[in-house]
């Protein structure tokens, strides 16, 4: 069950509860910010990775509680939107065409945890549907990435977004 926070942004949450401003949250999983620890065993920075399966439960749970925290809090908020995931896709053009768009996996420089775990992009899918599940009913799904404008970086977030708008669990 993992413990969520919301004191980092309590003043922003404060002021749009108060003043009625919608709140487009970003973002629930993310390569870089996203603390090692979180994908090892015991919740240990020098622990082993988990495997697959134990990521699942603990991607769930953090999506889970992390809407749960915000409509416990701020049960008027207009959370109109939330980047569910960001800057999954290599910047390196071989990665984008002969790895499915997936970052090298590891820790740190441009690697990816989640990639170290699940071998692929495939946690981004699992990451829509969760928030799909649990996130308020008006509330839009987006991914998002930076250099689109590159083509091999474009095509491959297009074809991963295609096919989540496809199974309902992605907007935009």
């Amino acid at each position: 069950n993992i413990g969520v926070s919301l004191g980092n942004a309590a003043s922003i949450l404060d002021f749009c509860a108060q003043n009625n401003i919608g709140v487009r949250g970003h973002t629930l999983v993310w390569h870089s910010q996203t603390p090692e620890w979180v994908f090892k065993e015991n919740f240990d920075q020098y622990g082993n990775w988990v495997s697959e399966s134990v990521m699942d439960q603990r991607m769930e749970s953090y999506i889970k509680n992390m809407f749960a925290e915000i409509k416990k809090q701020y049960p008027t908020l207009n959370l109109y939107a939330y980047d569910v995931c960001n800057e999954c896709v290599s910047d390196d053009s071989n990665r984008t065409k002969n790895h499915g768009g997936a970052r090298e996996p590891g820790y740190g420089n441009g690697k990816s945890p989640w990639v170290q775990v699940y071998g692929s992009n495939k946690f981004v899918e699992k990451a829509f549907t969760y928030a799909r599940k649990y996130a308020p009913e008006n509330c839009a799904l987006f991914y998002n990435d930076y250099n689109e404008y590159w083509d091999h970086k474009r095509d491959a977030i297009a074809s991963m977004c295609e096919s989540l708008y496809k199974k309902g669990v992605l907007d935009g």
